[in-house]
């Protein structure tokens, strides 16, 4: 099964290969708000292992790795997991990095205290996101966190992600998780989208998945 719309993979999966990183649109060098604050509450602490799911240049593993946790991003293009060697590099820290499809990260079960999801769940495809929750869960300790940020259905309209209702969010996600937090946030502006509206979710893994 492909993991990811058709309108990622044929016109923004090679853009690490094919485009300057300051050019791509999506990469600002910052890490979203709600992630820094996770750190600053003390949700996020050092020593966590967490997995950074489709890593891309690496911007949010590098920052959670600065900040003491044991980190692994996952990403499935070569390219991307060379920008974030440099990035690693740039850095001065120690992280592990797989290639690997998101939806058969390689990872051993209940490998992470937290797995990491900055604007990834918004570029998979709807039939895809009940393997990719699943996969999720599987490597998450039971008790473990996710994090997921992306675009919500109030976000400016245009080309790129799919803008998220609450339900295309929620409901793969209850058979594995608990909700312990879900709401809209404005993030960043861009030029591009200057009105960002973004969901942020915190979700706890279940101890035993629910039922169909």
């Amino acid at each position: 099964m492909e993991a990811f719309t058709e309108r990622w993979t044929k016109n923004f999966a090679k853009l690490y290969t094919d485009v300057p990183l300051a050019e791509i649109s999506w990469f600002t060098g910052a890490v979203s708000p709600m992630l820094s604050q996770l750190v600053i509450d003390g949700t996020l602490q050092p020593g966590q292992k967490v997995v950074d799911l489709g890593c891309g240049a690496g911007v949010q593993a590098a920052f959670l790795a600065k900040h003491g946790m044991d980190v692994t991003g996952v990403d499935s293009s070569p390219a991307a997991l060379e920008a974030a060697r440099r990035l690693i590099e740039l850095f001065g820290v120690e992280l592990d990095l797989v290639q690997a499809d998101i939806l058969e990260t390689t990872l051993p079960d209940g490998h992470a205290d937290v797995v990491n999801d900055s604007f990834i769940y918004h570029n998979v495809r709807p039939e895809a996101r009940d393997a990719y929750v699943a996969e999720s869960a599987r490597i998450l300790k039971p008790g473990g966190l996710m994090v997921v940020v992306g675009f919500s259905d109030r976000m400016t309209p245009g080309s790129g992600p799919i803008r998220l209702t609450s339900d295309d969010v929620l409901d793969p996600f209850m058979r594995h998780f608990e909700v312990e937090e879900f709401r809209r946030f404005r993030n960043l502006p861009t030029q591009v989208r200057p009105d960002q509206w973004h969901w942020f979710g915190l979700f706890r893994r279940r101890e035993a998945a629910r039922q169909a």
